[in-house]
């Protein structure tokens, strides 16, 4: 980790508005996502970090101390390796990628914005969009107590998506409900195995890539069905010995299916 002094710090302005806020201009096209954070920058934040910086190329970040206040004067700005574990980095701060693709806004003790391209985050926040955002709700009301702050950052970032839990739940026009309609052509016979195949899997990254989320018996069935799929080989010249054919996927993923709406 290198912690030679950045002289040029005027891209920060084009990341944080004078309200102490990222700034309307250079979110557009990105997306903001809180996470926990504790009274400095910790492990878990770092590899988030990390993570992000790799995926765009970043080959470092650069780091502003913050003072206290919206409109207040920065201090010096630093360039840091990707890998900020172990940088004695405490709020305010703010770190960034030299081409602005990303960044991470840390204005105080609890909790850390992270905002950025689609590159960014999906590599920053790979868990996706609505389930940290979910996750940082429930952490904020554990903490609600000792920090108040944090269930205001939670309204202004909530889920974009309901967390499905029933197939009538389902928004019609969302990926999930793309799965379920292969599943009801796979199983009448109007859909063969490799077009379900197929069909299945660009559905369910549409769908993580959304932030949809499925849980409860409804998330345990598709995983089931994800499970059945690792199984089953599009091309029968790449199947391996015990994977299931046609045939049997389509046996495998009926007897699932049945028994889900039987339930």
């Amino acid at each position: 980790m290198t912690n030679s002094e950045h002289d040029d710090a005027s891209d920060l302005q084009s990341v944080l508005g004078s309200n102490g806020a990222f700034a309307p201009s250079w979110l557009r096209d990105k997306s903001v996502i809180p996470v926990p954070a504790g009274a400095q920058l910790d492990a878990a934040l770092a590899r988030r970090i990390a993570a992000g910086c790799h995926a765009v190329g970043a080959p470092y970040v650069l780091a502003t101390k913050l003072a206290h206040g919206p409109g207040a004067l920065v201090g010096t700005t630093s360039r840091l390796s990707t890998d900020a574990t172990g940088t004695d980095i405490h709020p305010p701060f703010m770190l960034r990628t030299p081409d602005l693709q990303g960044a991470v806004f840390f204005p105080q003790s609890g909790y850390a914005l992270i905002a950025g391209t689609a590159a960014f985050m999906a590599a920053a926040v790979a868990e996706g969009p609505d389930t940290a955002r979910a996750r940082f709700g429930r952490y904020a009301r554990a903490l609600s107590d000792r920090h108040p702050a944090l269930s205001v950052v939670a309204a202004e970032y909530e889920p974009q998506h309901r967390a499905w839990s029933h197939l009538d739940d389902i928004d019609p026009a969302s990926a999930a409900a793309r799965q379920v309609a292969l599943l009801d052509a796979f199983t009448d016979g109007t859909c063969g195995a490799p077009d379900f195949a197929h069909g299945w899997w660009e559905a369910r990254r549409a769908s993580q890539a959304s932030g949809e989320r499925v849980q409860g018996a409804l998330g345990d069935f598709f995983d089931q069905v994800f499970m059945i799929l690792e199984d089953y080989s599009v091309d029968p010249e790449f199947a391996e010995p015990g994977d299931l054919d046609d045939a049997g996927l389509e046996a495998a993923v009926r007897t699932a299916w049945n028994a889900f709406r039987q339930q």
